[in-house]
């Protein structure tokens, strides 16, 4: 049983290594440590609103490099040759896309929730399942490797767009800045995470083991 997980544990590392990705964790921490001890300084961004401008925390602008990191996992200059992998292969990348999140996840969270307050923490964990769904599908569409666009260019639509300029709040859909109770932000938030999932599903690979599903039945009959 030793020998197994030792050997898993190596699979994992030369997974990692082929991926460049030790500096993923530092920069992870580095994150964590920002938003310990600055996090809640605002920092003037421009809106579109009578005022032109707002203030916005660190924490709400650093998740989204949070979320992001993690899909940059499944960026590889072998992923042509790795696309035609097998279900082992695909399970493997799954579950280190997944521990690398909830490693980037709790480094924010906590740092959060000692150097920030407590009250913010679900108010990341929401933007956390938001940005890493919109990573996904950016890296499902654009490339892994540009995995980060459509997060970012989203943060900068929220920042500039959010503010409501008639009830001097946000929008329904600025899933940064809404309370934690706000069901409408929640649902947006559930529904990027699931359409990441399902984006990140979609693979070339598992379209191929449909279709020739699909086929052998239409054999079948």
């Amino acid at each position: 049983m030793r020998h197994d997980r030792e050997e898993y544990l190596r699979v994992v590392a030369t997974y990692l290594l082929v991926r460049k990705s030790r500096w993923l964790l530092p920069a992870m921490a580095l994150i964590g440590v920002v938003v310990g001890v600055w996090g809640s300084i605002e920092a003037p961004t421009p809106t579109a609103t009578d005022t032109g401008g707002a203030s916005v925390e660190f924490w709400r602008l650093l998740a989204v490099g949070s979320a992001s990191l993690p899909v940059l996992t499944l960026s590889s200059p072998l992923e042509a040759l790795e696309a035609t992998g097998g279900s082992s292969f695909h399970r493997l990348r799954s579950l280190v896309l997944c521990g690398v999140f909830a490693i980037s996840s709790g480094c924010i969270l906590t740092a959060a929730a000692v150097g920030v307050d407590a009250a913010v923490t679900p108010l990341i964990a929401r933007a956390l399942l938001a940005w890493f769904g919109l990573a996904l599908i950016s890296g499902r569409v654009l490339g892994w490797t540009y995995s980060w666009i459509l997060p970012w260019a989203t943060l900068c639509v929220l920042l500039y767009w959010g503010h409501s300029s008639s009830s001097g709040d946000f929008h329904w859909w600025e899933f940064t800045a809404q309370p934690i109770g706000h069901l409408p932000s929640t649902l947006l938030a559930v529904g990027l995470f699931t359409a990441g999932v399902a984006a990140y599903n979609l693979s070339p690979w598992r379209i191929h083991r449909f279709r020739r599903a699909r086929t052998s039945q239409a054999g079948a009959h």
